[in-house]
């Protein structure tokens, strides 16, 4: 074999590997999506004095912290009985995950003079996708919550 169609075969092989290459990337699975749809929160116990002063983060798929609710203001007050609509904060994409994945919701109370309060957190997972109704409680520094969220497929 001279050496040019040596060459010529070496190309060729490496072009039809590259080709299958290709192929096999184009037949990965697709992941599936699915969006946490934030319902309600509900105040049993206000962690402070007359209210507090409420916001919620998730945690985003490179770990950042990101503020979902409320999702046009620093934060919305809160009092024991009250029940706030979550409605404003999905259609952060934040909310959007993987079936494999998982999100934590962390509940926050602003301070203007210290340190923001942890009043809780959650773990949602992509699995939870069925569209039910989820309730989970919220517990610290002295407040106690609920949150209610679905995931759906989308």
């Amino acid at each position: 074999m001279s050496r040019s169609t040596a060459r010529l075969a070496t190309a060729a092989l490496l072009a039809l590997g590259s080709i299958a290459g290709f192929a096999g990337a184009a037949q990965a699975e697709p992941v599936d999506y699915v969006r946490i749809e934030l319902l309600e929160l509900t105040c049993h116990q206000q962690s402070e004095g007359d209210h507090d002063e409420a916001y919620i983060k998730i945690t985003d798929a490179n770990g950042n912290q990101i503020k979902v609710w409320p999702g046009s203001a620093k934060y919305q007050t809160m009092g024991t009985n009250y029940v706030r609509s979550l409605d404003d904060a999905n259609g952060n994409a934040a909310l959007v995950l993987g079936k494999q994945q998982a999100r934590t919701l962390t509940l926050w109370d602003y301070d203007t003079t210290s340190s923001d309060d942890k009043l809780g957190a959650t773990l949602v997972t992509g699995s939870e996708v069925n569209g039910e109704v989820q309730y989970r409680s919220l517990e610290g520094s002295g407040g106690v919550y609920t949150i209610a969220y679905r995931v759906i497929d989308i």
